[in-house]
Formats: C-alpha cells, sequence, structure tokens
C-alpha cells in the first residue's frame, strides 16, 4: 500500500510538472523541427503560437518573421507572451501562412495575451496587430508602421491594454482603433502620427451589435501629432462613456483635435460622463475644432485642458443638445462653436454659465515654443491657474501635481525651479539636452554637469535611459 501511495504521488508530481509555464524561443536560424529551447530554437512564429499554452513565453531573436494566428488562451495571472529578446530587433513584416483579415499579428477568440517589443509594418488587408473578440490583451512597446488600415485594431476586445507604442503612417485609416462595445480599455503612453485617419479612435460602433458603448476607458499620456490628412480627429470618440482622457498632447493634426460624437448613430448614441483634462491641443490654422463634442454628448467635464487653435475656428464647437449636464471651466481657450454660432470667450462665459475661470491666450504666450515644445515658461498664464484634481496626479512627463499653489492647466505642470528635460539650463528643451543625456548615460559625464533635476524626467528618483527615451519624444 505504501509503494502504491509513493507511486501516485510520483506520478501526481511528473504530470504536474507537464503543466508548468515554459519559454520557447524563435531565431531566424532556427527550425520547426526542434524542440523550440534557446539552443534550438523554432523558425517561424506560427508553430510558437501552434505549441503554447497559458503562462508560456515565447523569447524572439532579432531578424525578419512572417506574422501568425494565436491558437490558445493564457489565463489570469499566466499569459501567453511574445516578446522580443532582450536587445533583440524583430521585424514582422509580413502576413503568416494561417492568418485572418490580412493583417499580420492576429489574435481572435483567444483570451490573455502579451506581445510586446516588435516593429509590425506591411499588413495589405487590415491590421498591423489584430485583436478579434479577446479580452484581456496588452499591446506593449511595439512599433506598427504603414500598415494598410490600422497599426493596432480591436474588435469587441474587452480590458484592452495598448501602452508604449508608436503606431504611423497607417495608409487608409487609424494609428490606434479600439471598437465594438469593448469596455475598460486602457491607451497611454503611446505616440501615434502620421496616420491618415486619426491618432486614436474608440467607436462603439452601436449597428454592430454589443450594448453599443465603450465604457470604463482611460486614454492618457499620450502624443498625438500629423493625422488626419484624410479626416478624423487627433483622438476621436464615438459612443464613449464614464471615460477618462487626460494628459494627452495632440498637435499638428490636420483635422480634429479630440471629438466626442455619436458617429452619425443618433444623439441617444452620443459620448456621455467623460472626463476630458489637462489635456493640451493645438490646432494648425487650417484645421477644424481644438474639442468638438456633439450629438447628445452630455454629462461630460472639461476641465483644465489648453485647446488652442492659430486660425479663425477655436477650442469649443458644441451644440445645446450637449450642454446638459455640462461643467466645463478652468480651460484656455479663445472662441466657441454654439449651433455653428461663433461666440468669444466671454459671450459663452456669460450665456452659459460655464468656464467661469477660463481665460484667452495665444501659442506664444502659452508654449516655451509653439512650432515644437509646449511646455510651459515660468510667465505663462496657464501656470498654477488649473484646478487640482485628485484623480490626476501627475503631468506627461511623470512630475508630480501640483508642483506650486494649484495644478497647471494643459498636460505639463512645470516642475518647480527647474524645467523638465532643460538639462542645461538654457531655457528650452532641445536636441542638445538629448545629448547631455546621452553623454551622461554612457560615463562621458558626472551627474554635477546637468541639472539632475530636469534630467529625471519621470520622476522615479533615477537618472536612466528611461528619461532619455522621454526626452527625445519632447523634442
Amino acid at each position: 500500500m505504501c509503494c502504491r501511495r509513493w507511486l501516485i504521488l510520483i506520478m501526481l508530481v511528473v504530470a504536474g510538472a507537464f503543466c508548468l509555464p515554459a519559454t520557447y524561443y524563435v531565431s531566424p536560424a532556427g527550425s520547426d523541427g526542434g524542440p523550440g529551447s534557446s539552443a534550438q530554437p523554432w523558425r517561424t512564429l506560427q508553430r510558437a503560437a501552434d505549441q503554447v499554452q497559458a503562462g508560456d513565453v515565447v523569447l524572439v531573436r532579432s531578424g525578419a518573421y512572417a506574422g501568425f494566428r494565436s491558437k490558445s488562451s493564457g489565463a489570469a495571472g499566466q499569459p501567453v507572451q511574445f516578446r522580443a529578446e532582450a536587445g533583440a530587433s524583430v521585424v514582422i513584416n509580413t502576413a503568416g501562412p494561417d492568418n485572418w483579415h490580412g493583417s499580420v499579428i492576429n489574435i481572435e477568440n483567444h483570451d490573455w495575451w502579451l506581445v510586446d517589443g516588435f516593429e509590425v509594418t506591411g499588413a495589405t488587408g487590415s491590421a498591423g496587430i489584430d485583436i478579434r473578440e479577446a479580452d484581456h490583451v496588452v499591446i506593449r512597446n511595439c512599433h506598427c508602421h504603414h500598415n494598410q488600415k490600422w497599426g493596432i485594431f480591436t474588435g469587441f476586445a474587452e480590458a484592452f491594454t495598448a501602452e508604449f507604442n508608436e503606431c504611423a503612417y497607417s495608409s487608409q485609416e487609424h494609428g490606434i482603433y479600439h471598437s465594438n462595445s469593448g469596455d475598460d480599455a486602457v491607451i497611454r503612453h503611446n505616440y501615434c502620427h502620421h496616420n491618415r485617419g486619426c491618432g486614436i479612435q474608440i467607436n462603439a460602433d452601436p449597428s454592430m451589435g454589443g450594448d453599443g458603448i465603450c465604457s470604463e476607458a482611460r486614454v492618457e499620456y499620450n502624443v498625438v501629432t500629423a493625422n488626419g490628412a484624410g479626416g478624423g480627429a487627433g483622438i476621436n470618440l464615438a459612443s464613449v462613456r464614464t471615460s477618462r482622457i487626460t494628459n494627452n498632447l495632440i498637435y499638428g493634426n490636420q483635422a480634429g483635435g479630440i471629438a466626442l460624437w455619436d458617429d452619425g448613430q443618433g444623439t441617444q448614441w452620443g459620448c456621455r460622463n467623460n472626463l476630458i483634462a489637462h489635456n493640451t491641443v493645438h490646432m494648425p490654422s487650417s484645421a477644424r475644432w481644438a474639442l468638438n463634442m456633439i450629438n447628445g454628448s452630455t454629462g461630460n467635464q472639461i476641465l483644465n485642458n489648453i485647446l488652442i487653435h492659430d486660425g479663425s475656428r477655436g477650442g469649443l464647437e458644441t451644440d445645446t443638445g450637449s450642454l446638459s449636464g455640462l461643467v466645463s471651466d478652468y480651460n484656455i481657450m479663445t472662441r466657441i462653436s454654439l449651433d455653428d454660432a461663433f461666440l468669444t470667450l466671454a459671450a459663452w462665459q456669460s450665456g452659459s454659465g460655464q468656464d467661469v475661470h477660463s481665460a484667452s491666450h495665444t501659442a506664444a504666450e502659452l508654449f516655451i515654443d509653439p512650432g515644437g515644445d509646449h511646455h510651459l515658461p515660468e510667465p505663462a498664464w496657464a501656470v498654477d491657474h488649473g484646478l487640482t484634481l485628485v484623480g490626476v496626479a501627475d503631468d506627461l512627463d511623470g512630475v508630480a501635481r501640483p508642483q506650486g499653489a494649484a495644478s497647471d492647466i494643459g498636460c505639463y505642470e512645470r516642475p518647480a525651479g527647474a524645467l523638465v528635460g532643460d538639462l542645461n539650463g538654457d531655457g528650452a528643451v532641445d536636441n542638445a539636452d538629448a545629448i547631455l543625456l546621452a553623454d551622461y548615460l554612457a560615463g562621458n559625464l558626472r551627474s554635477d554637469d546637468l541639472a539632475a533635476a530636469a534630467a529625471d524626467l519621470d520622476q522615479d528618483g533615477a537618472i536612466d535611459a528611461v528619461d532619455l527615451t522621454i526626452l527625445k519624444r519632447l523634442l
């Protein structure tokens, strides 16, 4: 009897060992006939996707690859992970043999995935990274560019996260497109530029099933520029509710800045009860309004935003059907359009009772360099003139709010006593500062050769490669 018990115990231990998460490797020098180990990696990403189970990690070595389609799900705390190996340069530039929709990476009907660190390009039919009916998927540190429709696309995806990605040059539509009633999306720290449509779009698509609403989204810390040659706002929201759009820098877009509307589905599908706070939106003279809020988009809070237009339009475009429950204040803007009638800020204040603490200022009065650096100089009116919001504890650079008597207006908080990124103390953040920081990280300079408070851009107490990455994004 004792021997039988020991035998059963051994069998259980062995069986459990087969369920432990595994780490696999893929390399251009590998073979799909091998075990996928570090010494004998696989050749294709699809071979890895065919093999993985919950908790498995696939490390991809430098080289060019065809894409893949998911074949299994991860689990809570045990996602399937496809990651570039540390220091690797991985380019995925064609659709894989099992892919659907003409996309390069296709995660469909499988939950709990992480994709991290890939360059994804060349999608001829749809998206660089395509996620459909898949929940808890995280796309991180990917560079998605020159894809036909979208850099990153989701459909009916709950709890989706896109962070620290660059999405650019989508030839037909958007950089990041989250669609079809997916709730709890997190879209943060992305750089979306030169897409023909929107930089970032969330559209619940009421006519396509589901409840027709995207709720509890967080769109924050994104830089969105030079999008919209074919139309579409920098950040375009349709049927989005109880969500937060904060600390975004939106400038140089050719169509709109931030848009809240119903996508033409009817006013019952407007964007409602959202917080639009601490965004800096700077529109060129030929563009549309900095903030568009129409078609039943009620109950929104518009606080602490810089909404600047260099031409004859202005900060806010809205309609009487979207004024119910509106709270708008502590913003910087000039003209307002109400039902297509242009108003001065003073006329809007007296007629609506909104924006009592708001003011009108030009880009030249607000920014260090309106053409390239949207940080606030010390004398800017935006400094210390915002409403301090408990839920917005820092700025786009990670600087804690407030630094002074009250929070600054816009996406940047001016650090007390130092301009973030101004390492040489010349009053500007430019390439000279990036060169200085790179030299310091290479060991060529001492810490007292630069302004340490200005160099710690993410305010984590250390001056490191993360600070250099943030600084380069500011230039």
